[in-house]
């Protein structure tokens, strides 16, 4: 159908409030005037059926092709313009010459079934289109300016500088990324990482755009501009990828060019070549029409690009944002799957694995000594070993030092304390012979008492999602890490990971990951998208594991929110069961076309049977790719 749009530069609507408003009432109204259009014409074919008079049959045919035919020659007309040829031209022809031919009938039957077949398709494609659509709400473009003078005031949010105050009210969505100032509430986070569950904040918790607000007020200070907040690079993501294609899409494309002007010179050399042979002129003539109109390239058009649609959309419902269809298709055939460790497989604490006195203490000395160390301290190793470590009362500490990258010191009750590295501790003049490498050793008073065996804390969920990659099509796991073997390898048996390697610097990453490429073509890398952006890059599919961060942005071609690598396992399904669906739709479209073109070709294809051809598998395909949208991630019941 044509495109209807106002033209004068004027709206005289009063009910219309710019010339965007006023072009959609007048497409709307025009749109309801071709359905109904479209509903007579349906009402004079049946009417044709009824036994009467040969003219009077004729004239009701006849209506029923001009009421059914006219908005698809506006089409035509737009094409011809802009000098393209689709199915919109090849449909016209066939009406026209089932016309020329007498066959009103068929010809408004062509025209209704084409006309129902774009209504039906239309309404499908905006529903799955919904769900990527309706990211853009999670946008809030207002914010409460909190002035210098303790005065509220609405403006725009992208005039919100960088550190200011606003206030957020119940019920409202953040509109910029910031830090709670004041206040204490309830929010819902299920816009920005798929999470239904409320989250509790209060004073210094961080907020994301596009969160909702609960019943509490909250004063947010601002750590972004509008442009950059959480719901704003989602939203211009979401819409880059609906734009990026893949190749299986750019190859359809191409496809659908060559295509329309071959099968049109074909039907003509079988309206030309046919008679020749046979003196038979109509019936090649019309075989000729049923190939034309069966040929009709729409269905693969649509529903490939509309299948990836409904995985994205079904994908940013949960939490998953990807930055083009490319990277769906890249994850759908990867064979190989390349995780980084910390902050990926793990998380970014630890956790006390064994205590290991030496001489004559005992592992609650040396876990007391630690914690008294570690008692001021904010570094994850510290934390960790606060949790076993029993409590200090403070009055007991003195003199406390912290020396980054080697440890800390305190004086407990006239004693002095040491706590870090075996190099640490032997620079402080401790005789270390008798403690491990790689642990966090302890010294009372310049005398080795013992050490702390730490893990790393394995991510919930890492072993079970790589047991779903392997059973949904991953033939080879592998960890790059550049922490030391012990931790490595403990990670590596725990989340049964078929490979690893340690102690690597970045380029040493690269270099593997071509490797890997070498042997099993296209591979994934997961990492958490901070230090990771050289091997996101290299991969075929980035994955980065965090909240939309910038840095994630910026590296990942795939963001997972929540840092939750089980949503990673239930986007490589969807991904997959995505692509198959496009795989689908393609075999399908294909194999119905060339069963009804060569059954047209030799007599056997009625007119309307070909536009089944088309319109039909059209909506079929349609169909199967929105069941994608039904597609939601629910964690694995423990």
């Amino acid at each position: 159908m044509s495109e209807k749009c106002c033209h004068s530069g004027h709206c005289h609507d009063e009910h219309c409030h710019n010339e965007h408003e006023c072009c959609g009432c007048h497409h709307e109204e025009e749109s309801k005037l071709d359905k109904i259009l479209l509903a007579v014409a349906a009402v004079f074919v049946a009417l044709s059926f009824i036994p009467t008079s040969d003219i009077i049959s004729i004239i009701i045919t006849v209506i029923a092709v001009l009421l059914s035919v006219y908005p698809i020659v506006f089409g035509f007309i737009k094409n011809i313009k802009h000098f393209r040829l689709g199915e919109t031209e090849l449909m016209l022809i066939a009406i026209i010459a089932a016309s020329v031919l007498g066959e009103f009938r068929e010809a408004a039957l062509v025209a209704i079934l084409y006309r129902v077949g774009e209504v039906l398709e239309e309404k499908a494609v905006e529903k799955s289109r919904k769900s990527i659509d309706a990211i853009a709400k999670i946008q809030q473009d207002f914010a409460h300016l909190i002035r210098s003078d303790g005065t509220t005031q609405k403006v725009p949010a992208d005039s919100v500088a960088v550190g200011s105050l606003i206030k957020v009210l119940p019920y409202e969505r953040f509109p910029i990324d910031g830090i709670v100032f004041d206040g204490n509430s309830n929010i819902d986070a299920s816009a920005i990482t798929g999470e239904s569950m409320p989250i509790e904040v209060g004073k210094n918790s961080v907020v994301k755009s596009g969160m909702v607000n609960g019943q509490g007020t909250l004063t947010v200070k601002t750590t972004c501009e509008f442009k950059e907040s959480t719901a704003s690079r989602i939203v211009r993501m979401v819409e880059e990828a609906a734009e990026k294609k893949c190749k299986t899409q750019k190859l359809i494309s191409r496809f659908a060019k060559i295509y329309t002007p071959v099968v049109v010179v074909s039907a003509f050399l079988i309206a030309v070549i046919g008679p020749v042979v046979t003196k038979e002129v109509s019936d090649w003539i019309y075989r000729a029409l049923v190939f034309l109109v069966a040929s009709c390239p729409c269905a693969l058009v649509i529903s490939v690009p509309l299948g990836f649609y409904s995985g994205l959309g079904a994908a940013a419902k949960n939490g998953i944002l990807v930055k083009g269809t490319a990277f769906v298709e890249a994850v759908a055939k990867a064979k190989a799957v390349v995780f980084d460790k910390t902050g990926t497989l793990t998380t970014n604490s630890f956790e006390v694995d064994s205590i290991n006195p030496i001489g004559d203490f005992t592992e609650k000395e040396v876990l007391v000594f630690a914690g008294a160390a570690e008692h001021f301290s904010s570094h994850p190793v510290a934390k960790s070993i606060k949790v076993l470590a029993p409590e200090i009362d403070e009055k007991y500490l003195s003199d406390f030092k912290e020396k980054a990258g080697y440890g800390s010191s305190v004086t407990l009750a006239g004693k002095r304390i040491l706590c870090g590295s075996k190099r640490y501790l032997h620079s402080e003049g401790v005789n270390v012979s008798a403690l491990h490498e790689n642990e966090i050793c302890v010294s009372i008073d310049g005398i080795a008492a013992g050490s702390i065996h730490l893990k790393s804390k394995i991510r919930d969920g890492a072993a079970d999602m790589v047991d779903s990659l392997k059973t949904h099509g991953i033939l080879h796991a592998v960890m790059l890490t550049g922490d030391n073997e012990i931790s490595a390898k403990t990670v590596a048996d725990e989340c049964e990971i078929d490979e690893y390697h340690c102690n690597l610097l970045p380029e040493d990453k690269l270099t593997h990951l071509e490797e890997i490429k070498k042997k099993y073509g296209k591979v994934i890398y997961v990492g958490d998208g901070i230090n990771d952006a050289p091997v996101l890059a290299a991969a075929d599919a980035g994955v980065a594991m965090g909240n939309g961060t910038q840095a994630a942005n910026e590296a990942g071609d795939i963001i997972v929110a929540n840092d939750d690598l089980n949503r990673f396992a239930f986007a490589h399904r969807l991904f997959r069961k995505t692509h198959k669906t496009v795989c689908f739709n393609i075999i399908f479209s294909i194999g119905i076309k060339v069963l009804v073109l060569i059954l047209g070709a030799f007599g056997y294809a009625p007119i309307w049977l070909a536009v089944f051809a088309d319109v039909g598998v059209c909506l079929i395909c349609i169909a199967v790719s929105s069941m994608l949208g039904f597609d939601k991630f629910r964690h694995k019941q423990s």
